[in-house]
């Protein structure tokens, strides 16, 4: 390689790094591989390497680096045996969770009732659809769909109400029309 076409000027800090990876990167891997998979062990070999560079500066002298990259590996090797079983776990949970019900595009009704409800909310806002989705679809608490939209409780409180509301209405608008008109004005929000 001519002077011409070598690579760019390497930092201080890269000159260290290369000699080290240079320098144990096999032995770093057969460490791994003897304990992971082969693909697992090459993952593990680069994140201990990531390790290397962003702690260059407490890397020991030549002789201890390579007790200190097995160190490094054997806590990278423990955090995927973790994030492994972690997984599994959640697999599990899921599995026997509801949550992988299907799809509501998916689901068969199991009746005509049920087709005028999901018909009246598709005829409500986004905003109401969501906030109803969030509560009986996704079975969150107030707290959590106001986390999720960004607002507070109380707004939450107030727009699931006009949501409901306005569900009903759409639901039976001349049944809804009609109890508005027969109910006394104090269950309706006025004096007792």
């Amino acid at each position: 390689m001519s002077e011409d076409s070598a690579p760019a000027q390497i930092s201080g800090r890269d000159v260290p790094f290369e000699r080290l990876y240079v320098a144990h990167h096999r032995a770093v891997l057969a460490y791994c591989a003897r304990r992971v998979s082969r693909w697992d062990a090459w993952d593990a070999a680069a994140e201990v390497f990531v390790v290397a560079w962003r702690r260059i500066d407490d890397v020991p002298a030549a002789d201890d680096a390579r007790a200190w990259l097995i160190g490094v590996a054997f806590r990278v090797l423990a955090n995927q045996r973790r994030s492994a079983g972690r997984r599994a776990r959640l697999l599990e949970r899921a599995s026997r969770d509801r949550a992988w019900a299907p799809m509501p595009d998916e689901q068969l009704l199991r009746n005509e009732e049920d087709r005028e409800v999901i018909d009246a909310v598709s005829r409500l806002s986004r905003t109401d659809q969501e906030i109803i989705l969030l509560n009986l679809w996704e079975e969150l608490s107030p707290g959590e769909i106001a986390t999720v939209l960004g607002i507070s409780r109380d707004a939450v409180d107030q727009r699931y109400s006009r949501a409901k509301q306005r569900l009903a209405r759409e639901l039976d608008p001349k049944r809804f029309m009609k109890r508005r008109a027969t109910q006394p004005v104090a269950t309706r929000g006025g004096g007792t």
